[in-house]
């Protein structure tokens, strides 16, 4: 892993991390075989044209390219140069794992491999992967492929490696362990609301989509693919609007 600077999965895990690829391109192999059915087999029976069953498909098509991409992109490793002792590196991890609630699984001296579990947060957990090379570490984190598939952390991936680098530096520095109040962002930033405009109608099409292709198919698979989009879209609709209420009850209530 460190000489290709990729994480390398096992292939269980590979499944997971690419699930929602799989899960696009099984929605495309649905419509696609309508296809041949038409310019093939000769045996087709539904009432839509080529056309429509392409204009259909297209979408989805699209978002798993997207989403294979982002996820191939998230298993390469951060590098970073950094000079430090084995307690050091011990005691920074430490501290992380105590902020962070991370379960070790392996640590060693060249090697660390941690889980954060979900918690009632919109990630299901992530795995996060340090590997230890002289004056470089190589830093990793990702959705847990040991849990459900997911392409979003919400911001905890990011979190597990800026918290660990930032506790690193304290260590060395001799700075003591600071217990951190934790701070509830604001779900209403720029770059939240500027996602969300784009993100809501493109959900709201991917039902009403689903909702037509339901309506006016004649044909299992496409009823299935029009299943499909209307899940994809309210799951991340749910997921949005639940993390919105949390923070705003811990805004409400900062003491429970």
């Amino acid at each position: 892993m460190k000489k290709n600077k990729r994480l390398k999965l096992k292939p269980l895990q590979t499944l997971t991390h690419y699930g929602i690829v799989l899960f696009l391109l099984f929605i495309v192999s649905l419509t696609a075989w309508s296809l041949i059915q038409i310019h093939v087999t000769d045996t087709y029976t539904g009432v839509r044209t080529s056309r429509e069953i392409i204009r259909t498909s297209l979408p989805f098509l699209l978002l798993a390219l997207f989403f294979a991409f982002i996820q191939y992109r998230r298993l390469k490793f951060k590098e970073i140069d950094v000079t430090f002792s084995d307690e050091q590196f011990q005691e920074a991890v430490d501290r992380t794992a105590r902020e962070l609630k991370w379960s070790i699984e392996r640590n060693n001296k060249n090697f660390l491999r941690a889980y954060r579990s979900w918690n009632w947060t919109a990630s299901w957990g992530e795995m996060v992967t340090i590997a230890k090379d002289k004056d470089r570490l190589f830093v990793n984190s990702i959705c847990s492929p040991e849990s459900m598939s997911s392409v979003a952390s919400f911001g905890w991936n990011r979190k597990n490696i800026s918290t660990f680098l930032e506790n690193l530096t304290a260590v060395k520095n001799g700075k003591p362990e600071v217990v951190k109040i934790e701070r509830v962002k604001s779900e209403w930033s720029l770059k939240r609301v500027l996602i969300r405009l784009l993100a809501y109608p493109f959900c709201i099409s991917l039902i009403i989509l689903g909702i037509y292709m339901i309506s006016q198919s004649m044909t299992v698979r496409a009823v299935i693919a029009g299943i499909a989009a209307i899940t994809i879209a309210c799951i991340y609709l749910y997921s949005d609007i639940k993390i919105m209420t949390t923070k705003n009850n811990k805004r409400r209530n900062p003491n429970r």
